[in-house]
């Protein structure tokens, strides 16, 4: 909580600092990318998990966009449970820092658009954790699962939920009033032997656009931009090269890095190409 509130700080700070010194001879957008997976309740008619979804989502995209899109200052989800663990736990106060007053008016509004990473839909639950228990998991009161019919991916928490982005898309329209949003990640990854072939991928690219595109002409939502996850397979974070997320195979074993196109790209450049799906 002290990382993310200094981070928050320091991106008010970087805001301001364009915005006064450069934005008049560049012309430039400058804001912040907030990564964020949609949350159903497991049991939709289960008022306890409705509201573990909602929790899900203040305690994870809330967290910093609450304070950047909104007032300044987090959200009554986060502050009132950290709060109530933090003085259960024998402290004098919250564990979640507080803004002064000019710090909240430093932080309100220093967005140029909503930068959005999405990937996948998780179900959840509202869980009690024992008072003694200080994590942030604790602090949530929330556990998450997967429908098994939800196709997989290269990456254990990566499943095929197209439906969570149109939705996700839309919550932000409202809870946000209506940003400018650009999705800067958004893709799938494989594991294993080499396939080029990869139509999971398509599948995967046809239907999550197919969903953004409902949420711009059916909801409303200002997408103004849509970045893939990634034009070639890199290292990625703790799984290194094994998890291959590129519409570009990439051998690492050879020194020259030769790349080479799967069949997703040419699918994807399609789609670039016709500006829509293309014509079967």
């Amino acid at each position: 909580y002290v990382v993310g509130h200094n981070l928050i700080k320091a991106h008010a700070e970087a805001w301001h600092l364009y915005n006064e010194t450069y934005r008049a001879k560049q012309g430039g957008l400058i804001s912040i990318t907030i990564n964020s997976d949609w949350a159903e309740p497991r049991n939709p008619h289960n008022q306890e998990d409705i509201n573990a979804a909602r929790r899900y989502l203040q305690f994870f995209l809330g967290w910093f966009a609450h304070p950047i899109f909104k007032n300044g200052d987090y959200n009554e989800v986060m502050k009132t449970r950290i709060r109530e663990r933090s003085l259960a736990q024998g402290l004098s106060q919250s564990r979640l820092p507080e803004f002064t007053e000019s710090e909240k008016q430093r932080i309100k509004g220093t967005y140029d658009y909503f930068g959005l990473n999405h990937y996948t839909t998780v179900l959840t639950y509202n869980v009690n954790y024992p008072a003694g228990v200080l994590s942030y998991d604790s602090d949530r009161g929330v556990a998450s699962v997967t429908d098994r019919s939800w196709l997989n991916s290269g990456s254990f928490w990566l499943k095929v939920t197209p439906f969570g982005f149109r939705k996700l898309l839309r919550w932000i329209k409202k809870e946000y009033n209506n940003p400018p949003i650009y999705v800067t990640e958004n893709g799938i990854s494989e594991r294993g032997a080499l396939d080029f072939n990869d139509t999971w991928r398509t599948h995967y690219y046809r239907s999550y656009i197919n969903e953004a595109l409902k949420a711009v002409v059916l909801d409303g939502v200002d997408l103004r931009g849509y970045t893939a996850w990634t034009l070639m397979d890199n290292f990625e974070w703790a799984v290194g090269f094994d998890e291959r997320f590129g519409f570009y195979h990439v051998n690492f074993t050879d020194p020259n890095l030769p790349r080479r196109p799967k069949a997703s790209a040419r699918y994807y450049s399609q789609i670039i190409n016709c500006n829509g799906f293309p014509d079967p």
